[in-house]
């Protein structure tokens, strides 16, 4: 195991999964994840969901009392583990009662941050009190990086406040998401992610922003192909050297056959939502996925088990194009109903934003020799 290997490297706890397995079974709802807000004190043009409008985004979310009336309803339907998130789930000031009331139920707390509000007063909340994970994302190596990827000069407080809850004993996890706005600075933060030396999780694909609009909008992501070169070489630095040659080696046989569309079914649901996790957003609605804009109905209003097995249903009628479940590159494709979605406005059509990025994966496998990806940023 190599040094970024070590730090990257964060399996699921054996316990987690074995829920999962059981609620799939059941129609358990054994994860959830409260968006409590959909407002931020950082603009990050990849954001799906964040709004200028800070004072329309606060009249629309639920009050303290009402999230804590949906956790004693998941709780008493089966969930045991809740993610808070946002927008930037600190910016609430009732977070401590939020995040307090919600241990209290005997739910196992995760959260998303971006880390530059985490007060003394905070700090001190999850030194006595600790999430099960804390889960903080970093975007650049530098104040400069800060401003260019999220307007604000936040890279000194972010990395104060990450050491800070690592030397408490806090689990921190780091969240990294490469844009045209850092990815000439993969280098660095690398370097970065190593000297912090904590589990860390990249994304080089982002959702278009559906849920800011209703609608994709143009956002900071990367051109299809520079999000594959990053990929498969950051998958390298990981010492995953084996598993893409392998990959490469099934692209080779794969590649000799055709397609089969007709008559083949489309893919359902695979990933855990709709079978044991759901999204509830911050005005109280019940989505499968946060990435999918659909409604199965207002928490707040019908109640938990109501809307749950709504979401049940929902899952239960997606279906993904039929020439993803074929496609040879399927292997090295990240395609799911969210992205078909996001990307299409329809579950049943093809993202071609990532046939082509999978394609360029599947060259860049092709070529394991070159050390290094030439990435453009602007």
């Amino acid at each position: 195991m190599n040094e970024l290997q070590a730090v990257t490297s964060a399996a699921e706890p054996p316990l987690s999964r074995k829920l999962h397995a059981v609620g799939r079974k059941l129609g358990v709802p054994v994860a959830g994840s409260f968006e409590l807000t959909s407002r931020c004190n950082f603009s990050c043009g990849m954001c799906y969901i964040h709004d200028a409008d800070q004072a329309s985004c606060a009249a629309d979310e639920l009050t303290a009392e009402q999230w804590l009336e949906i956790g004693k309803q998941a709780a008493d339907a089966g969930t045991v583990f809740v993610l808070l998130t946002g927008g930037e789930p600190l910016i609430r000031r009732d977070f401590t009662e939020i995040y307090t009331g919600l241990k209290k139920l005997g739910l196992m707390i995760s959260i998303n941050t971006n880390g530059s509000l985490i007060t003394d007063e905070i700090a001190a909340l999850f030194e006595k009190n600790p999430p099960m994970r804390l889960n903080i994302s970093l975007y650049a190596d530098s104040e400069e990086g800060y401003l260019r990827q999220c307007g604000v000069n936040a890279y000194a407080q972010v990395v104060s406040n990450i050491r800070r809850m690592k030397n408490a004993g806090v689990q921190v996890k780091l969240n990294v998401s490469f844009t045209k706005n850092n990815a000439d600075r993969y280098r660095q933060l690398v370097d970065l992610v190593r000297e912090l030396e904590l589990h860390c999780q990249t994304s080089v694909y982002m959702y278009p922003p559906v849920r800011k609009s209703g609608k994709p909008v143009p956002c900071s992501r990367l051109a299809p192909s520079d999000a594959a070169s990053l990929r498969v070489y950051w998958d390298l630095l990981r010492g995953k050297n084996e598993q893409l040659k392998l990959s490469a080696e099934q692209l080779a046989r794969l590649a000799a056959k055709d397609c089969d569309e007709a008559g083949a079914p489309g893919e359902g649901v695979r990933c855990r939502a709709g079978h044991t996790a759901y999204w509830i957003s911050a005005s109280g609605e019940m989505l499968m996925c946060g990435m999918i804009p659909l409604s199965a109905g207002n928490v707040r209003d019908e109640g938990f088990g109501f809307c749950w097995q709504k979401t049940r249903d929902l899952m239960k009628t997606v279906r993904m194009p039929a020439k993803c479940t074929t496609c040879r590159l399927r292997p090295v494709c990240c395609v799911c109903p969210a992205a078909c979605f996001a990307e299409t406005g329809d579950f049943s059509k093809a993202p071609p934003y990532l046939c082509e990025m999978s394609r360029s994966i599947a060259m860049a496998l092709s070529r394991l020799e070159k050390e290094e990806p030439d990435v453009k940023a602007e």
